[in-house]
């Protein structure tokens, strides 16, 4: 069977460590620990990454460093350094946009291509990939080569470092069979916990479960898609971030909600989902918005500015939490809640002018995007906004919408 979608997963393996051996040739072979702010505090910092020699000894992204240094002394601990990080990636991303025009980083280390109209086998475009990228920059790769985003996702996390799988057109029910419920890319613990109340474990096994079960236990929408998605099925587009204008998330309650501080709740999580989304696609936003329809499906969206720009899940989550605040009446169901960031622009300037609150802010975000890799979304987050904002611009407009 030929393909008539391919795409490929490309993920830098130990990137921040491995971006500092490349830099550093005496901690080539040596293990290399990166976190925390390069004070000499460990205490509450946790590791952004480790290079393969540190995991040997057991160390893990998003391990508290303090831990992470007892379990290996003799690492070298270095702090994270952004501008190198940024800097290697856009020009491993360069190589991949010389490939396919269709890019779509998932943050500095990671990204999907769509390779389907380019000419040639997709496993001899990214065997070609990962040659140039080891040539131009000294680092390695791993490789997912599939039908889909899910399945290329898999493919290159089975066999890391230096991994490089290919699921062929047909084979994708076959190759996520037997793997664990985890290995699916977006399935956290709790849900984890849920399926296996259900006595799922496997992703076999979860493609084949009836549906009204599980849409007794998760919704109707969360099932669908784990349901899907566990069979191979993931239409999903691979969208480049030159065509990103703005980036919302939004949700739709299964019962309408009266309560405040449940809205609030939600409006975190989703401001932090955007954020790490801006992040991944190396942009900042000048604008926040809110959205919120109402169980009568009157919507309502306003706005405010970000001064100077941000990518912060903080500056993003205020901005959504004082938006809430103006703007819903408190005696109004609510059916659907949505947070947006728009008037994107650019981040790499942010490393060369943030103030010491913001430079904290960025790895602080930092560390949570690291958590949320290794321990899925919603792993963590923030337990309320931080920084302030000023020239709030309450514009808003009311729809009507079927």
């Amino acid at each position: 069977m030929g393909w008539v979608r391919a795409i490929i997963h490309l993920d830098l393996d130990a990137f921040y460590a491995s971006v500092e051996q490349e830099r550093r040739p005496e901690l080539r072979g040596r293990p290399v620990i990166v976190g925390g702010g390069g004070d000499g505090r460990t205490a509450r910092a946790v590791v952004s990454a480790a290079s393969y020699e540190a995991r040997r000894y057991g160390v893990q992204s998003a391990m508290p460093l303090g831990r992470a240094v007892r379990l290996c002394p003799a690492a070298a601990v270095l702090p994270v350094d952004f501008p190198a990080y940024r800097q290697a990636s856009a020009r491993i991303f360069a190589l991949a946009r010389a490939l396919t025009p269709l890019v779509e980083p998932l943050s500095l280390d990671e990204a999907y291509l769509d390779v389907t109209d380019t000419p040639g086998d997709p496993e001899e475009m990214a065997a070609q990939l990962r040659d140039e990228i080891l040539a131009e920059t000294g680092l390695h790769a791993s490789f997912g080569i599939a039908t889909s985003k899910t399945v290329a996702k898999i493919a290159s996390d089975l066999r890391k470092p230096r991994g490089f799988v290919v699921v062929r057109p047909g084979e994708e029910r076959g190759f996520l069979r037997p793997l664990p419920l985890r290995t699916l890319p977006g399935l956290g613990p709790a849900t984890a916990s849920t399926l296996a109340g259900l006595g799922l474990r496997t992703l076999g096994e979860l493609a084949g479960h009836p549906a009204a079960l599980l849409e007794r236990r998760l919704g109707k929408v969360a099932a669908h898609s784990l349901t899907r998605r566990a069979q191979g099925i993931d239409t999903s587009p691979v969208t480049p971030p030159s065509a990103t204008k703005s980036i919302s998330r939004e949700e739709t309650y299964d019962r309408d909600v009266v309560d405040a501080g449940q809205l609030r709740d939600r409006v975190r999580h989703l401001s932090a989902d955007v954020g790490r989304r801006l992040r991944a696609a190396g942009l900042s936003a000048r604008t926040v918005s809110l959205k919120l329809r109402y169980a009568d499906f009157t919507s309502l969206t306003r706005q405010c500015s970000l001064d100077g720009g941000s990518d912060s899940d903080a500056a993003i989550t205020s901005g959504a939490i004082a938006l809430l605040a103006a703007s819903h009446q408190a005696d109004r169901p609510v059916r659907l809640i949505g947070v947006g960031v728009h008037n994107l622009e650019n981040a790499a300037q942010l490393d060369l002018f943030s103030a010491p609150r913001a430079a904290r802010e960025r790895r602080l975000d930092a560390t949570l995007d690291a958590l949320q890799r290794r321990f899925g979304p919603g792993a963590v987050h923030r337990g309320a906004p931080a920084p302030e904002l000023r020239d709030l611009d309450w514009r808003h407009e009311d729809l009507r919408e079927p």
